[in-house]
């Protein structure tokens, strides 16, 4: 077909993506006029600047001041900016499910009485919304918005993100802290204090004792929970004696956050009620008092008891880039390239795996402890399987050695970390297990020169 035959074709198909693209834009244009017409504001929700609840005589007020919202009555106190935004959300989108058009008599549509007015302001204006009662079958609410004498349906979602107690438009928030600008952790408990400091990633130390070497992960884990732990209620007015609430020096637990920003501060108390779910607590000395879970204090505790870290090794995995293991003549070495580790054994065997499989068994001999500290090994004494690991530049981090069976269910080994010796019983079972996930990580290692395994049948025939 020549060029010139193919000229029509081109013009129709050019005129139909053009028709199609237009209808495709009216279409568009369509329902982004009926969207605009079911809504029952016509602003963003960065342009409110004040809100009400009204219920009856009683009002909750909130105001934003510095980008930050607060409550400014019945009391004043930051807000729960999350559920704030939420609210201001649904208001900017609020829409209309059905408009009833006018109705003179408003009582039995719950609003001459209404259960809830939404007042707000939005660059300057004011607005208000009227929530009555719900419809036949409770999937809708009858409203009315402003001044318009329309009667409204609202959907039941968009009612119950507006209607907000008190309690929920509190701030709850125990330690306005995040964790990376964490640098220390004190807790007073009676005459006891813990004070530990933060150098690094998972690595802490008990300030005073030099010697004892601290659990990092359980302490990183404490302080994310602490980032997270929210009040249950407030006790409001605050009671003028807080010797029943616990809340006296010498019967509270105090714990004090330090971070790069300043240092935050919680008071914890008695339990509360029959079932003693739930505490006494203040944030710092002037603060509120509230209820918060039995399970703060309880987690506090028993992290400071477990503080003690007894594992063979502690450092950090993402550091080593060289594994050296195994029976003495019979080594291993597994050496970190991007995102694999190529392994290189007895008679040049190789093998490469992803860096998910070398981490875990890592991660596993991590959970090796000394259940058991002993004198130090007499010099001379030859180990049976040993391991080193090293950074990137082939220093080392850490070196064991197995010196064999202690007894029926223990293994004696030597350990050497940071210029630190420690000989120690380990259980045998759970280290045995961690041999077998190294040696499954090279069982597929082929020995250097041997040829490829053929398949089929009739080989050698020409």
């Amino acid at each position: 077909m020549s060029p010139r035959r193919l000229i029509p074709y081109v013009v129709i198909f050019v005129i139909l993506a053009g028709a199609y693209a237009g209808l495709r834009w009216h279409q568009a244009q369509q329902a982004t006029r009926e969207a605009q017409a079911k809504k029952v504001f016509h602003l963003t929700q960065t342009e409110i600047s004040q809100l009400s609840l009204v219920r009856g005589s009683g009002t909750v007020s909130l105001a934003k001041k510095d980008k930050i919202w607060q409550v400014t009555a019945p009391l004043h106190t930051k807000a729960d900016q999350t559920i704030v935004d939420n609210m201001l959300t649904t208001l900017a989108h609020l829409r209309k499910e059905r408009d009833l058009g006018v109705e003179k008599d408003l009582k039995p549509f719950g609003l001459v009485k209404p259960a809830l007015v939404v007042k707000f302001t939005a660059k300057g204006k004011a607005h208000h919304l009227t929530i009555g009662a719900g419809t036949p079958g409770g999937d809708n609410y009858y409203a009315l918005a402003d001044k318009n004498p329309h009667l409204l349906m609202i959907s039941e979602g968009s009612k119950d993100s507006l209607d907000r107690s008190l309690l929920a438009l509190r701030d709850k928030t125990l330690f306005p802290f995040i964790s990376l600008e964490v640098k220390g952790l004190k807790v007073v408990t009676g005459k006891e204090t813990v004070d530990l400091k933060k150098s690094g990633p998972g690595d802490w130390h008990w300030v005073g004792r030099p010697k004892f070497k601290v659990r990092g992960d359980r302490v990183d884990k404490l302080v994310r929970d602490l980032e997270l732990a929210q009040a249950k209620n407030f006790v409001e007015p605050t009671p003028k004696d807080l010797k029943p609430l616990g809340l006296v020096p010498g019967r509270q637990m105090t714990v004090t956050v330090l971070t790069t920003t300043g240092n935050h501060t919680l008071l914890l108390g008695a339990k509360s009620g029959k079932k003693g779910n739930s505490v006494y607590a203040r944030k710092g000395a002037g603060g509120p008092v509230m209820l918060v879970e039995a399970s703060l204090p309880a987690e506090i505790s028993d992290t400071l008891g477990s503080l003690a870290d007894h594992r063979l090794w502690s450092g950090s995995i993402l550091k080593v880039h060289q594994v050296v293991w195994g029976p003495p003549g019979q080594t291993w070495t597994a050496k970190k390239v991007k995102e694999s580790w190529e392994f290189t054994g007895p008679e040049h065997a190789t093998t490469k795996q992803p860096s998910v499989r070398m981490e875990m068994a890592l991660w596993d001999f991590q959970k090796l402890i000394a259940v058991k500290a002993l004198p130090a090994a007499q010099a001379g004494a030859a180990p049976v399987y040993s391991l080193a690991l090293l950074d990137k530049a082939g220093k080392p981090l850490f070196h064991l050695d197995d010196l064999g069976p202690q007894g029926k269910t223990n293994l004696k080994v030597v350990t050497q970390e940071g210029g630190n010796t420690l000989t120690a019983l380990t259980a045998q079972g759970p280290f045995q297990q961690w041999q077998a996930e190294m040696g499954r990580l090279v069982a597929g290692a082929k020995k250097a020169g041997s040829a490829p395994k053929q398949s089929g049948s009739g080989q050698g025939k020409k």
